[in-house]
């Protein structure tokens, strides 16, 4: 539990998750952007209770100078109640859960469990509970940390999720890799370059009953095609969806429908990284609190200093680095 201590009395954490991101610049000014670091380990740094008594330095930073950088160790962002599974620390605001499929209050989805479809840069839930789930109730919401049961990484989503309305007879063109379309409906100025698996649905009559994360399926003979799952990524407008698919999409015309509250699985939640490892069906997922819970390896220690009185002063920080097998 040392770890644990130090940081539930630090006086500050640190969290980095940036990409690594490289930049070119050609001569006529054109920026290109590229990043390559799938993994994207958690990087914190942790300043802590600056002066400890003796008997408190050797309680809880034994554990910690013993095992030096050699030895992987494991804690809470925000220690957590092992009887009630809520944050017990004032900066639980941090990681609280916001979305609104948790009504036992234990951090964990009441009516969802991940999928073993789980993979690239999304977790796929199925309902487990069809009778007690209303549509347009939120999953998660932006910024809600999400671990699957018996995982050792955390995730945090990137978009809200609600439980989708099922959506019918939808019609539009698939667009085509290579053309720059609006990103999102906020910042309609962000555009990003489609691909086969990233791409643009245009020409839509209305978005009605369309929701993001919700998994499309194509209905009757079309010139085009999706690949594998597909779910919305964004709504853009009322003419212009935004999807993801796993394998690759063919352009042109399609029909479409869109999953519902019932339906198996029932929405894609994207995810900061990638996903790593695999996921059997039906594993719960646990939100909030209870999900962020990182496994690292020690990069810095503090220097110590003795002071009079039997007491001891840090006088650095704790660097640590998420441990990706």
């Amino acid at each position: 539990m040392s770890l644990q201590q130090i940081i539930d009395s630090a006086v500050n954490v640190e969290i980095s998750r940036s990409k690594l991101v490289a930049q070119t610049i050609s001569r006529s000014g054109r920026i290109s952007t590229a990043s390559r670091n799938w993994a994207n380990p958690f990087r914190f740094t942790v300043t802590p209770q600056p002066v400890w008594t003796a008997s408190e330095y050797r309680s809880v930073f034994a554990e910690l100078l013993d095992g030096d950088r050699n030895t992987t160790m494991g804690f809470y962002l925000n220690n957590i109640s092992q009887s009630t599974f809520q944050a017990t620390l004032g900066n639980s605001w941090m990681i609280n859960y916001q979305g609104n499929n948790d009504s036992n209050n234990n951090n964990t989805l009441d009516s969802y469990s991940a999928t073993s479809d789980t993979a690239g840069s999304k977790i796929v839930l199925t309902n487990t509970n069809s009778t007690s789930i209303t549509a347009g109730t939120y999953i998660v919401k932006k910024g809600d940390y999400m671990r699957l049961v018996g995982t050792r990484y955390p995730y945090i989503s990137t978009a809200d999720v609600i439980i989708p309305t099922a959506a019918t007879g939808i019609t539009g063109t698939i667009t085509a890799a290579g053309v720059r379309v609006a990103q999102d409906s906020s910042f309609n100025s962000t555009t990003f370059l489609t691909t086969t698996t990233r791409t643009a649905i245009t020409g839509l009559s209305s978005t009605t009953n369309l929701s993001v994360g919700q998994i499309i399926s194509e209905t009757g003979s079309n010139t085009g095609s999706f690949g594998g799952i597909t779910y919305i990524e964004a709504i853009v407008s009322s003419t212009q969806i935004n999807i993801v698919s796993t394998t690759a999409c063919t352009a042109g015309s399609i029909t479409f429908a869109g999953t519902g509250n019932t339906s198996t699985p029932c929405v894609c939640v994207p995810i900061h990284r990638g996903y790593l490892g695999t996921v059997s069906t039906n594993t719960e997922v646990r939100v909030g609190a209870r999900a962020a819970q990182f496994v690292v390896n020690v990069s810095n220690l503090p220097q110590i200093r003795y002071l009079p009185g039997q007491l001891v002063e840090l006088t650095g920080d704790i660097e640590l680095i998420e441990e990706i097998l």
